[in-house]
């Protein structure tokens, strides 16, 4: 494993870390990182001049989460499916078949996300509707 350039800071996930994908270099790999800052920047100045959303950011980050888990767990499950049908050496069988636990753990985690962001739906939209003037009341 290389050492991530100095250049990147290490609070910032734009992208995922490893891009699920074998770069052929580490400069590549630096590339894309420094360009998923650029964005995620670029996107957060956006959202200071955009429409307000009635759910607040960590909503909108834990749902971003959830999304990129959610193809994590997808390839995790094609990790599993290596030794299908394949005859892998020692170490793959092996890791092969853990991936299997793995992505059934974090689907797991995943559902239990999703469940809480469905709670904290539901409370905002009752909330709204709490704040809300009675019909025929005049602003």
């Amino acid at each position: 494993m290389t050492d991530r350039p100095k250049s990147i800071p290490l609070t910032q996930h734009a992208f995922r870390e490893t891009f699920l994908w074998r770069f052929p270099n580490d400069a590549i790999a630096g590339a894309f990182r420094i360009a998923g800052d650029a964005l995620v920047d670029a996107l957060n100045e956006a959202g200071t001049w955009g429409p307000k959303s009635p759910l607040p950011l960590t909503y909108g980050e834990v749902h971003s989460a959830c999304e990129d888990l959610d193809h994590l767990v997808a390839f995790l499950e094609e990790v599993a499916d290596e030794r299908v049908g394949s005859t892998l050496d020692p170490i793959s069988e092996t890791l092969s078949a853990a991936a299997s636990g793995w992505a059934a753990r974090l689907a797991q985690l995943v559902l239990d996300m999703r469940r809480t962001l469905g709670e904290t739906e539901r409370a905002q939209a009752q909330e709204d509707r709490s704040d809300a003037p009675p019909e025929g009341d005049a602003q």
